[in-house]
């Protein structure tokens, strides 16, 4: 099998583009926007958005077009060389990841979820710090993981969600994306992810780290 991922159209999403579309931008209880589309796009979302702005990076090279904003990102989602790249912290071990988690959070990020593939996830937020393992799941494939975390993170903000139900309803829906082989699993549902985290909220898994 083989897929070709064309960004190319993302070149479309333009600051004049979003400015015509600000009456639905400004009526949004969230914005969700990513590294493919421009800087300068980013950049407007940031400056005129009253809605939190959730961001993810999608790769080393093209995390770069946020470190201009990071002081108005909302939820910041990394993977590990990203969150890296962004705060300057060489990762090599478990601290090096609450070190370079700090130093975003010091340069203005509200609220940081790090992927860490299959040592889960690292999820920080004012004194809060969380480390959580991946939940439970039949690995079938693993395309699309990454968007169902971020798409399940921002439902759980809608839902009044604290950081740990957070951090667990992106791993649930990691989770059931993984058990199909298609991209989007037919059975991903906000029952089936309540369900799954519901096994796994009062199972005491995870460090807690309270921030000095």
């Amino acid at each position: 099998a083989l897929a070709v991922s064309d960004m190319e159209i993302c070149k479309k999403i333009t600051p004049t583009y979003l400015a015509g579309n600000m009456s639905l931008l400004q009526n949004a209880q969230l914005v969700i926007a990513d590294a493919n589309i421009p800087q300068e796009s980013l950049i407007f979302l940031a400056e005129n958005c009253t809605a939190p702005l959730f961001c993810d990076p999608v790769s080393t090279t093209k995390a770069e077009k946020i470190r201009p904003i990071l002081n108005r990102i909302h939820t910041l989602k990394p993977n590990k060389l990203e969150a890296e790249l962004l705060s300057g912290v060489k990762i090599e071990t478990k601290e090096d990841v609450a070190k370079a988690v700090d130093k975003l959070l010091e340069m203005g990020v509200h609220r940081i979820f790090v992927s860490l593939g299959s040592e889960g996830v690292y999820a920080a937020m004012g004194n809060e710090r969380l480390w959580l393992p991946n939940l439970p799941g039949t690995m079938v494939n693993t395309t699309g993981c990454g968007d169902a975390f971020m798409a399940a993170i921002g439902w759980a903000y809608l839902e009044g969600m604290n950081l740990k139900e957070t951090a667990l309803a992106g791993l649930a829906a990691g989770s059931i994306a993984m058990e199909s082989a298609e991209t989007i699993n037919p059975a991903m549902s906000a029952t089936a992810i309540k369900d799954r985290m519901k096994n796994n909220l009062h199972k005491g898994k995870g460090d807690n780290y309270d921030h000095e």
